[in-house]
């Protein structure tokens, strides 16, 4: 009996390494894997997108390769082919086209403003019509949500929107009052406020309008996986929501009641 139960061990064992027990087909090359630099999400080789690559990578036994450069030139290469994974994404009905979006975590965005901006404006329509001589900064390449999208075009009609490339750039941007204000979540304001020493120099306002958090999701380009194989790491990655995995890598970030409010609720079972 224990001879069995300690081949059927084995046998599991090897087919989960082999990606077999996860259902995931892994491709006949390494999968490149795409992070940018972005508060605790990816800093420096660590953070909660790392976090979740690794457990991908164990999980479905598929090899990894792993590289990182800006958010704008992932997008370009894995539209071109180059990358096939990246993480921390919010999908749009353009990218939808190309790639397919797995959600595993869900933050509000706040805006992070300089003391220059009076309390009198309470939200970014406010900001738009009673600032008109104060800009904005994004990441180039960047989504926010689908509230807050619409009005950055309007900026950006308006010539008040900087894209740049990097998110320590806009951090520095507010420090210097190049800018007056940038979108952000509490995984990275609250590491890169104490980084620049804005503690007395910017403020946080909640200005979502939508009762949703906004979701980010893993990223796979339709290049390298067809439906059947999408669905395989959706699973795997709903997985990992149902059986704890998220929360607990989440938690490593954030507090306990942050970190379960940013699981993922379609992923909960």
């Amino acid at each position: 009996m224990k001879t069995g139960l300690a081949r059927a061990c084995l046998l599991l064992a090897a087919c989960w390494a082999g990606g077999v027990h996860s259902g995931v087909s892994c491709p006949p090359r390494p999968i490149r894997f795409a992070f940018y630099e972005i508060g605790q999400f990816y800093s420096a080789g660590r953070g909660l997108d790392r976090d979740v690559a690794e457990e991908l990578r164990r999980r479905s036994g598929c090899e990894f390769e792993f590289v990182v450069m800006p958010r704008a030139r992932i997008w370009q290469e894995l539209e071109a082919g180059s990358l096939d994974m990246t993480g921390s994404a919010i999908e749009t009905p353009e990218r939808s086209k190309i790639y397919w979006f797995l959600n595993y975590i869900q933050l509000r965005q706040y805006a992070v403003l300089s003391i220059d901006v009076p309390d009198s404006i309470r939200s970014m329509e406010a900001f738009i019509r009673d600032a008109p001589s104060s800009r904005w900064a994004i990441v180039r390449s960047y989504s926010t949500s689908r509230y807050f999208d619409p009005l950055v075009v309007q900026l950006g009609v308006q010539r008040r929107l900087v894209e740049v490339a990097e998110e320590d750039v806009l951090f520095r941007m507010l420090d210097q009052r190049r800018v007056a204000g940038i979108f952000s979540t509490p995984m990275v304001y609250r590491q890169k406020i104490r980084q620049h020493g804005l503690d007395d120099k910017v403020r946080v306002a909640d200005w979502e309008k939508d009762d949703a958090p906004s979701p980010r999701s893993l990223v796979l380009t339709k290049r390298t996986f067809p439906e059947a194989e999408a669905r395989a790491w959706r699973l795997l990655v709903d997985g990992m929501n149902r059986d704890g995995t998220m929360l607990r890598l989440i938690n490593r970030y954030m507090s306990r009641e942050e970190a379960a409010a940013a699981v993922w609720a379609g992923g909960k079972r």
